[in-house]
Order: structure tokens, then C-alpha cells, then sequence
């Protein structure tokens, strides 16, 4: 069994908006992990996959468990 987890964090939703650069992403890609460990705690099969999205609604990434 495998978990794959990919995020691309070039678009605005990783953007500093005024603070460092790194607490923008870093807050951003927590906020996509607790989601995923959410998604992952409800499923009842050993297979899934989840489109993921950042905090404006854009496709960054997918997540596997097969």
C-alpha cells in the first residue's frame, strides 16, 4: 500500500499577502493537511483519491491511497 501526496504552491494562496513568504505557505499547506486528514479518517476502503484545492478554490494537487 502507498499514500502519494502532491501540492503545488505557485499560485496566490501561498502568497506572503504582506507577511515572510514562509508563513503564508506553511499556513496554507496545514490548512490542506488537516482537510486531507479529515478526508482520509472518513474513508472505509483500503483505495481513494481526493482532488485538492487550495483556499480559493484552485486545483493544486490530488492525493492516492491504493
Amino acid at each position: 500500500m502507498a499514500f502519494r501526496l502532491t501540492i503545488e504552491t505557485d499560485n496566490a494562496a501561498f502568497d506572503s499577502d504582506g507577511h515572510e513568504s514562509h508563513i503564508a505557505k506553511t499556513e496554507e499547506i496545514v490548512r490542506i493537511l488537516w482537510k486531507t486528514s479529515i478526508q482520509l479518517s472518513e474513508k472505509t476502503v483500503d483505495t481513494a483519491s481526493e482532488i485538492i484545492y487550495d483556499i480559493n478554490g484552485n486545483t493544486v494537487g490530488s492525493w492516492h491511497l491504493d
